[in-house]
């Protein structure tokens, strides 16, 4: 399975966020989208520390590196490792249904209104941040 990079681009003279996602397409919103529309995130884990999260994303198989997002849930803090984003739900439970096949991990499907608190992202090679966006 093909880990699914998404780059951002922000263009500040348009208001508008850019994203490519490597294997669907190029797609654009507004930053008023960016706080209301649903975006899904493809789960692999939640924690109710971020040392937990970080420990799941350290020896999480190659391929399925993640970024840690920060939520709340019955007002309590987790800390999600997600390895995709989409902005659809089908796409988005594809590609669960696929890592459950591949890796045996029960991924799950999280719909967020407005992009999430990423709170750790990946890094390259170099030990820059990877800047993701579902948009």
């Amino acid at each position: 399975m093909k880990k699914m990079l998404f780059i951002a681009i922000m263009a500040l003279m348009s208001n508008c966020c850019f994203a490519v996602n490597a294997e669907t397409d190029v797609f654009a919103i507004t930053a008023k989208q960016m706080q209301t529309k649903k975006i899904y995130y493809v789960v692999l884990g939640s924690f109710n520390t971020l040392k937990d999260a970080k420990r799941f994303n350290y020896f999480a198989p190659d391929g399925l590196e993640c970024n840690i997002y920060k939520t709340k849930v019955k007002g309590k803090t987790v800390y999600r490792a997600c390895c995709n984003v989409f902005k659809t739900a089908n796409e988005a439970h594809e590609c669960a249904r696929e890592i459950q096949k591949n890796y045996g991990i029960n991924a799950w499907v999280w719909a967020s209104v407005g992009v999430a608190n990423c709170v750790v992202q990946e890094t390259a090679l170099s030990g820059e941040p990877i800047p993701v966006s579902p948009y």
